[in-house]
């Protein structure tokens, strides 16, 4: 299987704790962490991906704005810069669940 990310939410992962949000999307982030912690590989998409799922359906979802697409911008320039390779939606990442 593999999980679908945007680049802004490699950094979200990073200080993921479980407050803040809706038991809803809490409980898909919870499960999209195990995905990874089990070994899936990262996808890097453009928009919406496996975290943004609950929202959705809301009226006016914030993952279809333009302020989190700029932030997948810059995440998905200072995480290539980290790498030594581009991250381009397309781009396929494998995380070291030991590490």
């Amino acid at each position: 299987m593999t999980v679908r990310l945007r680049a802004h939410h490699l950094l979200c992962l990073l200080t993921y704790v479980g407050k803040g949000y809706s038991p809803a999307f809490t409980a898909n982030y919870d499960v999209v962490v195990k995905r990874l912690a089990g070994g899936e590989d990262i996808l890097i998409v453009s928009g919406p991906d496996d975290i943004c799922a609950p929202l959705l359906s809301e009226s006016e979802p914030h993952c279809l704005g333009e302020s989190a697409a700029g932030r997948d911008d810059v995440a998905a320039r200072d995480v290539a810069g980290l790498l030594g390779r581009p991250l381009p939606a397309g781009a396929w990442l494998e995380l070291d669940p030991s590490t």
